[in-house]
């Protein structure tokens, strides 16, 4: 499974997820207790936001707001949590912030799944010495999607808003969907033609304390 900790919006009390486990207490959270919470609810990946700070990463969606974990904390998180691995959502330059994770990542680098934002990044990324990436399209204008060409190459999933789904039946590799945020949407499952099952997205009743929302996706 899949827990997108760094997704977290909330509405009417209830707390509305993609393949990831909740966190109430507010969105984009990339803390230390949202990291416990998805590994205690059985998520084996975790997708957390990156931004450059200087010349080092910090956990933070926005900068405008509070850092509430450097890039040292997680590494020290990972020290005392085996197992999970984390994706990468680099919101500054996504190369220059994946040779700032390497340096920093010691042992902990096969932990690390980057995604890319450009299939120009695959080459320089495995290079780094990083395992195959996550496509994912969402900084892509919709209809410009380079489906094809990404079918060749050895990802590990492409990753698309769930607006997006209709790529899906074309995409050969895994697909995650980004979180719902129309409370219409929850709850809904869709499925490839293949019969390949994409992430389920579902809310949760906060109100029957923190659980986990199903999802689909490998460890």
């Amino acid at each position: 499974m899949v827990a997108a900790v760094c997704s977290l919006p909330r509405r009417s009390g209830r707390t509305a997820c993609g393949t990831c486990g909740g966190y109430p207490s507010g969105i984009y959270a990339n803390d230390e207790a949202s990291l416990d919470a998805a590994k205690a609810n059985g998520f084996k990946l975790i997708e957390l936001d990156f931004a450059q700070e200087g010349d080092t990463l910090v956990l933070q969606h926005d900068l405008s707001k509070p850092v509430a974990m450097s890039l040292d904390d997680l590494i020290r998180w990972l020290d005392r949590n085996p197992g999970p691995k984390i994706i990468t959502d680099i919101k500054s330059d996504n190369l220059a912030g994946l040779a700032i994770l390497k340096a920093a990542a010691g042992d902990h680098l096969e932990r690390f799944i980057p995604q890319i934002y450009s299939l120009d990044e695959y080459t320089p990324v495995i290079a780094m010495g990083f395992q195959a990436p996550i496509f994912t399209v969402y900084r892509i204008r919709p209809g410009e999607e380079p489906v094809a060409e990404a079918n060749k190459l050895p990802l590990r999933a492409v990753t698309m808003p769930a607006e997006r789904y209709q790529l899906a039946d074309r995409v050969t590799h895994p697909v995650y969907l980004h979180t719902f945020v129309n409370r219409r949407s929850i709850g809904t499952p869709y499925r490839r033609a293949k019969g390949t099952p994409l992430a389920l997205h579902r809310s949760i009743d906060v109100g029957r304390g923190f659980r986990a929302a199903g999802g689909v996706g490998r460890a």
